[in-house]
């Protein structure tokens, strides 16, 4: 291999290759300055960057201590029988992630004493909100009150119809669901009577927007908050949010992690489920990226109207509505337009949404407040303006709000060549290279090379990381992280062991040696819980006191939960 610097070529043997790791940082678009063979120019950056990651691994650690110091008391599994039985109101077969992330919500709310800190990033449409439904049914059976955070009013308003119709007051279950968004401050009647709802459990589920957050609300008895569309909420807000979760299982659902969220689950500060699986009968979208051109307009448009559908035209302005609406009606003087944006009064965006969803409307002609969750089968046909303007998630979210039944989608961004920027022309190559179904992650990891990574636990969102490359900059601070353990050796999630499992999870106690099921559900608990060899020896001894002595097939499970125990004691 032949490598090139600033003031010569050196040639490395393809066996070293391994010491070579890929250029990646903020401004891929502005060519890196390249180090000099003689000097120690790259030797101080290297030291530079190396402690900045010492650093920023103590912060982890000590964030990863302050987690595993936390408990609060395991979910019941007496009530996963109720569970199971509500799993079957779902209408549609769960693809195979899914149930991976069902599995690792339940292994984290109900087999472990520390609260659950889970990302589940799952592409558009992809099924996230089932995985929080059932992790919100599972507090309310066990007797304490769940939240749902979104960011938009349009989306808190879906989550709201769609969770009354599963688990409200008028379906077997008759759970209290609560509706709190903008304009219910604690000023309103409403809002002081809603507020005082939730401050007395007399709601099971409260979803609501960033009202949600404000002081002067007080919860009786949160198990649960779902934080949906994570990379919408500012860092500010997310450190009101670790306020309020203290002690309190979060799950966050996102399609295109943020390159801070997705910089956390890629270094293990954060636990991680990814849904890559798209539903049985669903067409990756057909995109296009082209400049702006009524002719364009026109096409995409009478294409989607000839088939009997409906379509989004996407500005990223409210100033630019007007003059869009003209534009559509030069083409296409009959058609039927509706609006949303944020500066029309309360609650009538989400009203024109929801007349829209009922159809007999042709286009949809809205800001980026239809960016997060709106689910419209019968839209299979997105046109976004000005498209440079829009950042990557942005642009990834409005494409996945078509294309969501078994029908062709069709997404058409198109932008304006006199203000196109060198960072906007690699977002929207990305997007269109970024088509097939499934991909969210891999957009969200080009955002961070476009981007930058960012730090990891403060308010920048600019990367440290640009002068190593995003990629030797990750291995740096995994090395760090490393040394650190050598030192203070944190407590690691323990893993499942794999093979035929009869129940919901590995270890079990044969019914034989100790009849009482109650008895042995307690006893199996209490092992699964144990954080050290010493613990299983105590619980050991007390079941040779009272059952007799040990089984052999008891005898090789409690070698494994052995070895667990250890391998955690080791941070493996």
């Amino acid at each position: 291999l032949e490598i090139t610097y600033a003031d010569g070529i050196v040639h490395v043997p393809v066996d070293r290759a391994y010491r070579l790791s890929r250029y990646r940082a903020g401004d891929a678009a502005v060519k890196p300055r390249l180090s000099k063979v003689r000097g120690d120019q790259w030797r101080n950056a290297r030291k530079k960057v190396e402690a900045s990651t010492l650093e920023l691994a103590q912060d982890v650690l000590a964030l990863y201590a302050t987690r595993e110091t936390l408990q609060r008391q395991p979910f019941d599994p007496d009530n996963e029988g109720k569970v199971k039985e509500f799993e079957k109101t779902f209408r549609f077969e769960p693809t195979s992630d899914q149930n991976k992330c069902f599995e690792d919500v339940e292994n984290d709310m109900v087999w472990r004493s520390r609260p659950m800190d889970r990302l589940i990033c799952g592409d558009v449409g992809f099924g996230k909100t089932e995985v929080a439904i059932r992790a919100l049914f599972r507090t309310v059976t066990n007797g304490r009150q769940s939240a749902m955070l979104a960011p938009t009013g349009v989306l808190a308003s879906q989550h709201f119809k769609n969770i009354c119709k599963r688990v409200g007051e008028d379906s077997e279950y008759g759970f209290r669901v609560g509706l709190l968004r903008g304009g219910m401050t604690a000023n309103t009647k409403v809002g002081r009577e809603i507020r005082g709802k939730i401050e007395d459990g007399h709601f099971d589920i409260i979803i609501g927007t960033h009202a949600l957050l404000s002081k002067s609300l007080k919860f009786k008895d949160l198990g649960l908050l779902v934080v949906d569309e994570e990379q919408r909420f500012g860092v500010k807000q997310k450190e009101r949010l670790k306020l309020i979760c203290e002690g309190v299982d979060v799950l966050t659902l996102s399609a295109t992690p943020i390159p801070r969220t997705l910089q956390m689950s890629l270094s293990g500060i954060r636990d991680t489920s990814t849904i890559r699986t798209p539903p049985p009968m669903r067409k990756a979208t057909k995109t296009y990226v082209q400049s702006f051109d009524k002719e364009v307009i026109k096409k995409a448009i009478g294409k989607e109207l000839e088939r009997g559908g409906q379509c989004y035209y996407v500005v990223p302005r409210i100033a630019m509505i007007a003059e869009a609406e003209e534009t559509i009606r030069e083409c296409f003087p009959d058609i039927t337009v509706i609006q949303a944006h944020g500066r029309m009064g309360r609650n009538k965006a989400e009203e024109n949404v929801s007349t829209f969803a009922e159809g007999g409307i042709d286009v949809l002609l809205a800001t980026t407040v239809i960016e997060n969750g709106v689910d419209i089968p019968t839209v299979n046909t997105i046109i976004i303006q000005d498209s440079q303007n829009f950042g990557m998630s942005t642009l990834y979210q409005l494409r996945g709000r078509v294309g969501r039944s078994d029908l062709q989608g069709y997404s058409y961004f198109l932008h304006n060549e006199d203000k196109v920027t060198e960072q906007s022309v690699m977002r929207l190559q990305a997007i269109g290279e970024l088509n097939e179904l499934g991909s969210g992650f891999d957009v969200a990891n080009r955002d961070l090379e476009i981007r930058g990574a960012g730090s990891l636990l403060g308010t920048e969102q600019s990367g440290a990381a640009a002068r190593v490359g995003f990629d030797l900059y990750m291995r740096m601070l995994k090395k760090s992280i490393r040394q650190l353990r050598g030192l203070d050796l944190p407590l690691v999630p323990r893993t499942n062991e794999s093979g035929k499992i009869v129940s919901v999870h590995a270890f079990q106690i044969p019914e034989d040696y100790m009849p009482d099921a109650d008895q042995r559900q307690i006893a199996e608990t209490a092992v699964r819980l144990s954080e050290s060899s010493a613990r299983l020896v105590e619980l050991t001894n007390v079941w040779k006191d009272e059952y007799g002595p040990l089984p052999a097939t008891l005898q090789a499970k409690l070698k494994i939960m052995h070895l667990h125990a250890c391998t955690r004691r080791l941070g493996i």
